[in-house]
């Protein structure tokens, strides 16, 4: 079929999926103190059910290469929708009582499913229809779009919370109810694009674990093990959490503000990166940002060991700069240098799993990051400082430039 959108429509149309991935990520934050309030969760089994998206990602990210390969990249794409169709309006209906934990989890599996087949088919597809000498910005679109998606929620939770007057057990569910509405677009918009030029080139039985492969699966899973390392899905998950312990207890609608400027920074970084990838390249960014992590990683461990002698305006300093560095750095190369480096034959897989080693990383950090911060305070900080160090070290020496190749050439 063709599309009745141009180069830049499909890519738009496309990436509404990473809007959903960032919305789905982002909406939680501004739910996760309540769901625990309400259902009694200890630190482990409230970073559980948190988490219970990033189990999904697990399963849904190797999925979708199979799809992808089987079905075509297009298919994969609207069943996607589906799933986060599914997911938010099960999360709405989450019943109470000892139920209502493995309810919500499931329903969050089913969204982390569809999370796990966006992150592996939308930077694929745009890829395989992006001219070389545009492809690191365009695949950017869809990591716009997921900071976009991570601000609509950050501003869709403050809206509810404020202006929803209703209990804390009916504001949660509306927070996660909301996603209904981007989803059901998602979905409309998918009807009008066609199918990836590289969908006829595959070939289903070609293995990815081959020694020819070698080299793009090791960078492949060095990248993706790194980037959250980084520590932003901690970030993402529990910000309001992470400024009451720079605050203090106080107003929560002062945390949810604060969480929005987290978005803010990220998507006006995310837009910066748009413009530097294809003119410095993939290796400078990260390398660079790397360094700015760590640095802003050791201020906000500083600062929040301080107690209550904390300067709340440095250890802010400390969160902005720490995103503002991810997003025009590690959050901005792994998609984009993935999708380039391994060839067509073996995209669809080596994109599935690039993205299975992000979310099994992802859920780890997320689903610990409570109880670590329980056990250690400003521990977690300083680790996710000195893994950023690391990954400068293994970029400089270790990483190939793959800005301006052609994709069937890096």
């Amino acid at each position: 079929m063709k599309s009745v959108f141009s180069l830049a429509g499909v890519v738009c149309a496309v990436s509404l999926g990473g809007l959903l991935f960032g919305f789905d990520t982002g909406v939680i934050s501004g739910c996760e103190e309540a769901i625990q309030a309400e259902f009694s969760l200890s630190p482990f089994w409230h970073g559980l059910v948190v988490a219970g998206a990033l189990l999904g990602t697990v399963f849904g990210a190797p999925a979708a290469g199979r799809m992808c390969d089987r079905m075509g990249r297009k298919p994969t794409l609207v069943w996607t929708g589906v799933l986060f169709f599914v997911s938010a309006a099960g999360c709405a209906l989450t019943p109470g009582g000892a139920a209502g934990p493995a309810f919500l989890g499931i329903m969050r599996f089913i969204g982390g499913v569809a999370i796990g087949g966006v992150s592996v088919a939308v930077p694929m597809y745009i890829a395989e229809i992006a001219p070389p000498e545009r492809r690191g910005r365009l695949v950017l679109v869809n990591q716009f779009c997921i900071v976009l998606g991570i601000v609509v929620s950050y501003v869709s939770n403050y809206c509810v919370a404020k202006w929803l007057p209703f209990s804390p057990s009916v504001v949660w569910r509306a927070m996660l109810g909301a996603e209904c509405v981007p989803a059901a677009l998602y979905l409309a918009a998918l009807a009008h694009v066609p199918e990836s030029p590289y969908q006829a080139r595959v070939t289903a039985g070609a293995p990815l674990f081959a020694r020819r492969n070698l080299r793009p699966i090791l960078l492949c899973f060095t990248v993706a093990f790194f980037s959250q390392l980084s520590g932003i899905n901690a970030v993402n998950y529990y910000a309001p959490r992470i400024f009451k312990m720079i605050f203090g207890d106080g107003s929560e609608l002062v945390s949810l503000a604060g969480t929005i400027g987290v978005g803010v920074v990220n998507l006006v970084f995310t837009v910066a990166a748009f413009f530097l990838i294809d003119r410095f390249g993939r290796k400078p960014l990260l390398v660079s940002g790397c360094a700015a992590m760590a640095a802003m990683h050791g201020l906000v461990a500083w600062q929040i060991s301080l107690g209550t002698a904390c300067t709340p305006w440095l250890a802010m300093l400390g969160i902005y700069g720490f995103i503002a560095a991810v997003a025009f750095s590690a959050s901005a190369v792994i998609w984009v240098f993935i999708s380039e480096i391994f060839p067509p034959d073996v995209r669809a897989k080596g994109q599935s799993f690039g993205g299975t080693v992000h979310w099994v990383m992802c859920m780890l950090v997320s689903w610990l990051f409570p109880v670590a911060v329980a056990r250690t305070g400003t521990g977690a900080f300083a680790f996710f400082a000195a893994m950023m160090l690391l990954e400068a070290v293994w970029a400089v020496f270790f990483m190939p430039e793959t800005k301006g190749k052609a994709i069937d050439a890096v």
